[in-house]
């Protein structure tokens, strides 16, 4: 019957390995036509887990023609301890004629609220009162951040977002998601223009996320290290709802108190995010600012240029700074104590 028949496609795109990288055939072709990746979810699902188990495979209730799969990931060790890895769902639904794979999120957002302003459209659960003026200078920011780094603005960008992380990647289709006590946070797929926040405060300010997106073309011929990217971020879009000012309190508090943390350090093991202090992402945020302030966005394409190596990276900033790589992390953590005035 039709369960066994969606059960089958489920379980040969599974075991196809599905990669984030490529299209697969067996998913909708106007989902795949909307986003680079048809599945929005295989960055969270596929992690290498090997086990799969559908859970409910059923009609879903109020769409036409549409089935509801239900799935945990996860791990089983030696000695039969499961590691729940995620539970997450995907629709089938009938396209051209044959079963395909949907994702939940345009089911399950089809009555939220959206207001479109500027390139930006917002989309939020109908029980959000919507700060209209802070969604203004979002808009506005998107913009404004293009001109700065001399790149065409997207043409749109999809803004969904709740007061809470665990709601919003809910409705992307991920029931359950390890994130620790961090619910205020975002996700971004920059390539197909999509932005997922949580933020009971800030919702309609997330700007980190955001910067993602406009960035993308500026750093897509390069391959910066993790961090130097999240530092460009977090310096033009701040990080956890706060803006870069904002963090460099926290940081200098946290740099006073550890005297033997260098940038060296912080890019080959950066400390654990605590609260909205984040000494990879900040500390990096800084770095990035210093750079551009020596050398505008030449000096940014080189450091974004000089690869994922910490020492690469520390090596190409102190040239653009004119100093030793020895005087590098006295300048930075002047710099950070300048900037937390």
């Amino acid at each position: 019957g039709v369960n066994q028949e969606i059960f089958a496609l489920w379980r040969t795109y599974l075991s196809s390995g599905p990669g984030c990288t490529r299209q697969s055939p067996l998913w909708s072709a106007s989902e795949r036509a909307r986003w680079s990746v048809g599945d929005l979810l295989c960055g969270f699902g596929y992690q290498g887990f090997p086990n799969y188990t559908v859970v409910h495979l059923a009609p879903a209730v109020g769409l036409d023609t549409t089935y509801l799969i239900r799935t945990p990931v996860a791990n089983v060790s030696g000695d039969r301890d499961v590691q729940p890895l995620a539970l997450y769902r995907v629709y089938a639904t009938r396209e051209q004629g044959r079963w395909v794979l949907a994702n939940a999120l345009p089911r399950l957002t089809r009555d939220w609220n959206h207001e479109t302003i500027g390139r930006v459209r917002f989309l939020f659960p109908r029980t959000h009162a919507f700060a209209r003026p802070r969604a203004v200078l979002t808009s506005a920011f998107v913009d404004s951040l293009a001109a700065a780094f001399e790149i065409s603005p997207p043409a749109s960008i999809d803004y969904y977002f709740t007061d809470d992380l665990i709601e919003t990647l809910s409705a992307v289709g991920l029931e359950f998601f390890p994130l620790g006590s961090d619910t205020m946070g975002g996700r971004n797929y920059a390539a197909d223009r999509l932005v997922f926040v949580g933020s009971s405060s800030h919702g309609e300010e997330y700007r980190h996320e955001l910067a993602h997106v406009v960035l993308q073309p500026f750093l897509a011929p390069f391959n910066p290290a993790g961090l130097v990217r999240e530092g460009m971020m977090t310096w033009t879009g701040g990080s956890a709802g706060l803006a870069f000012r904002q963090l460099m309190p926290g940081l200098k508090a946290y740099l006073d108190a550890h005297a033997d943390v260098t940038l060296e350090t912080v890019l080959s093991d950066p400390p654990a995010r605590v609260g909205t202090l984040d000494v990879g992402y900040d500390g990096l945020a800084v770095l990035c600012k210093m750079i551009y302030d020596a050398g505008g966005l030449p000096a940014l394409r080189e450091l974004a240029g000089a690869g994922r190596e910490p020492r690469a990276v520390l090596g190409t900033s102190a040239r653009l700074l004119k100093v030793s790589p020895a005087q590098l992390d006295t300048l930075w953590r002047r710099r950070v104590a300048e900037l937390a005035r």
